[in-house]
């Protein structure tokens, strides 16, 4: 095992002098970090508060000799001049995530290196200990959570920042590609920026689980002829129930997450704009056309569907401040192949709905962790009209629809 020596000693730290906006590459979904001399990649996340590295000894012994180059993350050691002979011994945390992985970590002060910026005696977590609730291989990441404090968990990543004036706000904004997968751009810390749309008010979704939600109403489902499809009878249960959910805004999340009905009217939409357009579909079920990859457990879509996959538009806010985000199907896949796409939407296991990657992908996010603010650009591209409306009706589906919308 190769243990580091730190490469920044205290006679060659920079002045912090005033603060500036940082800028940091975002590569599918990971930023780069230099903590202690080491060069490691963190997984963004506005859904989580907590950060932390992989502890590479406890990740070696687990997974052997050599491993952790073998992550996207990379691991921390601890160098000569830094040591933590005692870090198994030290508190823990613990960490879970929706999808059954579960951390542990310890804190440890190292020198943290960001562009420009070299912060010392800065506390970030080592995860020791990895598992998931599911019985399946834990998925090892390191974090850099983005979110608004907890009561309960130390001081954030941009709470130790701001404190140490390396920033001088809790804003930070996020613009990815409009392509997939994942979500890759920049991510700004301390973005004082001029933002030219108006902001929406998110709020903590309760005191005990403090996460950026913001009102959401129900989806509507807009064809590529531009037709709103919540008023149409076959999708009546589309956008009909006008009551607000808490709409989680998650740099982590991969997927968009719709309820099972949602999910059931947007391949059926497909499937019927696919005839209208006389498109020949020789299947026997729409599990032909949309279907779950076993080994990954994403939804895949054939490629041949993607043009005629509807528009997601939600509208986000309070009455008084309210404003419709459109998701295009260009935002909705990634990972394509000569037959198929990966299906970035999900039906939510749990009835909690996520704004996933796809959203990224659609719109500049800037949030204001202090004032509860949050800032949806739409890139230019995607600035003009989806199209125009139609009165034009689909022809009747050769497939079998699903749900309640068949009878």
């Amino acid at each position: 095992m190769h243990i580091p020596i730190s490469a920044a000693p205290v006679g060659a730290l920079l002045t912090l002098t005033g603060a500036q906006p940082i800028s940091l590459p975002l590569t599918k979904e990971y930023v780069p970090l230099i903590l202690d001399g080491q060069s490691l990649n963190f997984r963004a996340d506005s859904g989580s508060a907590r950060s932390f590295a992989i502890y590479g000894p406890s990740y070696e012994a687990l997974k052997g000799e050599g491993s952790c180059g073998r992550t996207q993350s990379g691991c921390y050691f601890c160098p000569t001049d830094n040591p933590c002979g005692d870090i198994l011994s030290r508190k823990r945390w613990t960490v879970k995530f929706a999808d059954g992985h579960q951390f542990e970590y310890v804190e440890h002060n190292v020198t943290l290196v960001i562009p420009n910026k070299t912060v010392p005696n800065f506390k970030i977590g080592l995860a020791v200990a990895y598992s998931n609730i599911h019985g399946t291989d834990a998925w090892v990441f390191g974090l850099l959570g983005l979110s608004i404090a907890r009561t309960n968990i130390p001081e954030t990543f941009l709470e130790q920042l701001k404190r140490r004036q390396v920033i001088s706000s809790l804003v930070y904004s996020c613009h990815a590609e409009e392509r997939g997968p994942c979500i890759s751009g920049n991510l700004t810390l301390d973005d004082s920026g001029i933002t030219e749309v108006p902001p929406v008010s998110f709020r903590g979704h309760s005191s005990q689980i403090k996460k950026i939600t913001v009102p959401l109403l129900p989806l509507t489902l807009i064809d590529p002829y531009g037709n709103r499809w919540k008023q149409k009878k076959r999708y009546a249960s589309i956008g009909v129930n006008r009551k607000t959910v808490a709409g989680y805004v998650d740099t982590g999340a991969t997927f968009i997450d719709v309820s099972n009905k949602e999910f059931e009217g947007i391949v059926n939409l497909t499937v019927s704009t696919m005839h209208q357009n006389q498109h020949e579909l020789n299947l026997q079920s729409r599990d032909e056309l949309v279907w779950k990859d076993p080994k990954t457990r994403f939804y895949m879509v054939r490629r041949e569907a993607v043009p005629y996959l509807p528009t997601l538009a939600y509208y986000v806010g309070d009455p008084t401040h309210r404003m419709e985000i459109r998701i295009q199907p260009k935002h909705l896949v990634s990972g394509c192949d000569l037959r198929s796409c990966q299906f970035d939407i999900s039906p939510s296991p749990d009835g909690n709905i996520y704004l996933g990657h796809p959203l990224f992908r659609a719109y500049d996010v800037k949030f204001d962790l202090s004032n509860y603010l949050i800032y949806f650009s739409p890139h230019r591209s995607n600035a003009a009209s989806v199209g125009q409306a139609q009165d034009a009706e689909p022809g009747t589906s050769k497939l079998p629809l699903v749900g309640p919308q068949a009878k």
